[in-house]
């Protein structure tokens, strides 16, 4: 058996950019899957990309299948045979699946529960040759690719159309077809700076090869080496290098051989807000921007070229000239919006639909603004600003500049509000309404901001379940995934205390009347656990809060109990308490017990019975003065623990005397009430 690196090496016309490392590392996982589901022996695995080809490196990879050991057990001796020794059915029929004709070479196995006839031989492996094909089929059918092409008459379907195929184990090319293509050990270099086709003469040779060809296969290498380019470029031109990571992957997707280049721009564009200059030169150009020590943005921008030009000069003017009209088009589209009020704007959105049964953008900017006005007067917040940021907050959609860099939406609305005179909190809070926008991202920072970035995402979420579109598992088109964790962590990261519920009442009742958001506020809350649970908070911890008898309703204040809860779990009593808990819970599960009436403690008989009722109404006592932190109140209750064990010791809840029994149970009842006031212990695992 040989083992040898196995190379393969996709060629096609050019990859989309900001899917090719994801592509390049889903193949280099499937293909390891399959083989080494297939019984292949191999020690590592490597993958390249590059805008025209996808390849994977199988290290040591062995050119046949272990051979394996088959051991099939059969029927019982006695069942084998019938009482002529002749072989049954049942004997038969197995032999005839093991492909035996000769009975003799089964043998017999003795267990306690009788003899068995076994069947074992040695299965030789298969070769790779014969199993590789299906093998890489399989690894390329589940590849995360969104839409498949078609080619030429084939019927095959890939990303891109295919051009070549190399498939070698060591310096021999391995038979086969893929993606229609039969293999071979061609490929082809940089499209402008090599001489085309290359042979490749052995597996281990694929990286060098290509670099002959003016190609950077490894595709973090080539990342690398730009970042390193770019700072080079940065340094010469006395500016900071603001390093975008997800542009600078979708550069390296775009290059073979990367070569950064400086460019600059007029210095008259700094006039127009540095967010729409930036836009154009990232989204538009794939180019990065430099800004000086003070964080402003400077005219130069860095761009990677593809080819390494001996006039480098013309490849500068040439990228100066179309990011001079794109910036144009910005200074342009700036001035014109300026010269309408945000008001006018607004006016504008009741010919933009927001959703067709939700209404248009006007619609929705006035919900916003009932809506964040009611948070506002809830958290302290100025009621008039949340108001007019909300009723503001949607009407840079209808400007020019939105149309064009639409990533832009809220940054250019806070622009024009301050064109307009609105206040700094007002024009600040339609600028980062949307926040956060991604997971992890900023939130919003002054209170304004934070009440109409809760009022907007409330609206979009109470609006579409109550029209029944809740987001799926593969849809969710307007991000109510994102709206729901936004609210989260604006309300507990932003310490916004207020009543959940509430807003998704007073948000419904301005859609329909008659719609109860009850499965909204679930919907919130299982994200919530989510977020917990990436956050290291054990969900048994967030569930025996959430079905505590507050429930949760104020995030901030929920977010108090649960890390208390979770504190708390590690004290030295909490593991006797949550079992004592546990066991309360399950005898009064199986009683029906009024949990409004209380206990009499003249029909108290045991000492533990009146000791316990008198550290229960104590710590009643010290809950209801409203002076303790959640913490306290988990240390409070910690010292009842003693109390409960030796109540369990000495009292026999389920007494034959009915009246006794039912006081006993009153009693339980009003403990495990003190208990659930916090967070309901028996649900938390020990």
């Amino acid at each position: 058996m040989a083992s040898k690196n196995l190379l393969l090496e996709i060629g096609t016309e050019e990859l989309p950019p900001k899917s090719l490392k994801q592509l390049m590392l889903s193949l280099e996982k499937n293909l390891g899957y399959e083989l080494s589901k297939a019984g292949f022996a191999f020690t590592g695995t490597k993958s390249f990309a590059t805008p025209r080809r996808l390849a994977v490196l199988i290290e040591d990879l062995a050119d046949k299948q272990e051979d394996q050991e088959i051991e099939r057990r059969g029927p019982a001796v006695k069942a084998a045979y019938d009482d002529a020794g002749k072989a049954t059915k049942a004997l038969l029929g197995f032999a005839k699946s093991c492909g035996v004709e000769d009975f003799s070479v089964l043998e017999t196995l003795s267990t306690n529960k009788g003899e068995w006839l076994v069947y074992k031989a040695t299965q030789p492996g298969k070769s790779l040759d014969d199993e590789i094909e299906q093998l890489i089929a399989n690894s390329l059918v589940n590849l995360p690719i969104d839409r498949r092409m078609r080619w030429g008459n084939s019927r095959m379907e890939f990303v891109r159309p295919v051009h070549w195929v190399v498939l070698l184990h060591g310096s021999d090319i391995v038979p086969a077809v893929v993606l229609g293509h039969t293999t071979d050990r061609i490929t082809r270099g940089h499209r402008f700076m090599s001489d085309g086709e290359y042979k490749i003469a052995d597996a281990d040779e694929y990286l060098t090869t290509l670099v002959n060809a003016s190609v950077i296969a490894d595709f973090h290498l080539r990342r690398e080496k730009i970042s390193e380019q770019l700072q080079q470029q940065a340094k010469g031109l006395k500016g900071n290098l603001e390093l975008d990571e997800s542009l600078l992957d979708e550069v390296t997707a775009l290059v073979e051989w990367p070569c950064a280049l400086a460019g600059s721009f007029d210095e008259s564009f700094l006039e127009v807000p540095e967010e729409a200059l930036i836009s154009a030169m990232k989204e538009h150009q794939r180019y990065f921007h430099l800004t000086n020590d003070k964080g402003k943005l400077l005219p130069y921008f860095i761009t990677v070229s593809n080819i390494e030009s001996k006039k480098p000069e013309i490849v500068i003017a040439g990228n100066e000239r179309v990011i001079r009209a794109r910036l144009s088009d910005a200074s342009f589209f700036f001035k014109k919006d300026a010269s309408t009020t945000m008001d006018e704007k607004l006016a504008r959105l009741a010919n933009v639909v927001f959703q067709s049964e939700l209404g248009t953008f006007l619609e929705k900017a006035e919900r916003i603004s009932k809506l964040a006005g009611f948070i506002g007067n809830h958290t302290g917040a100025d009621k008039s600003d949340c108001e007019r940021a909300g009723l503001l907050c949607k009407a840079d959609l209808v400007s020019d500049m939105v149309g064009e860099f639409p990533d832009l939406q809220g940054i250019m609305g806070g622009y024009y509000a301050i064109s307009d005179g609105e206040s700094d909190d007002v024009s600040l809070a339609i600028r980062e309404h949307y926040l956060p926008s991604q997971s992890g991202g900023m939130l919003p920072s002054n209170i304004v901001g934070s009440c109409v970035a809760l009022a907007d995402k409330i609206d979009t979420l109470v609006g579409l379940f109550s029209i029944g579109q809740p987001p799926t598992g593969s849809r969710d088109p307007f991000a109510l995934r994102r709206q729901a964790l936004g609210v989260i962590r604006i309300c507990i990261e932003n310490k916004v205390s207020i009543n959940l519920q509430d807003c998704l009442d007073t948000g419904a009742f301005s859609l329909n009347a008659e719609y109860s958001p009850v499965e909204v506020q679930a919907y919130i809350l299982d994200r919530l656990g989510n977020w917990y649970n990436e956050s290291g908070i054990d969900s048994d911890v967030f569930n025996a809060v959430r079905h505590s008898k507050a429930g949760i309703t104020n995030l901030l204040e929920a977010d108090h109990r649960i890390r208390s809860m979770q504190q708390f779990r590690g004290h030295e009593q909490a593991a006797n308490l949550i079992a004592a808990n546990k066991r309360v819970a399950n005898i009064l599960k199986k009683a029906d017990v009024d949990a409004e009436v209380l206990p009499d403690p003249d029909l108290f008989q045991e000492e533990s019975e009146i000791n316990l009722a008198e550290n229960v109404k104590s710590v009643q006592q010290a809950f209801s003065s409203g002076s303790l932190g959640y913490e306290d109140k988990f240390l409070k209750l910690a010292q009842l623990q003693p109390h409960v064990d030796q109540y369990f010791d000495d009292v026999l809840v389920m007494a034959t005397d009915e009246t006794l029994k039912n006081n006993r149970l009153a009693a339980l009842a009003e403990l495990r009430g003190i208990f659930l006031e916090v967070a309901d212990f028996s649900l938390i695992q020990t």
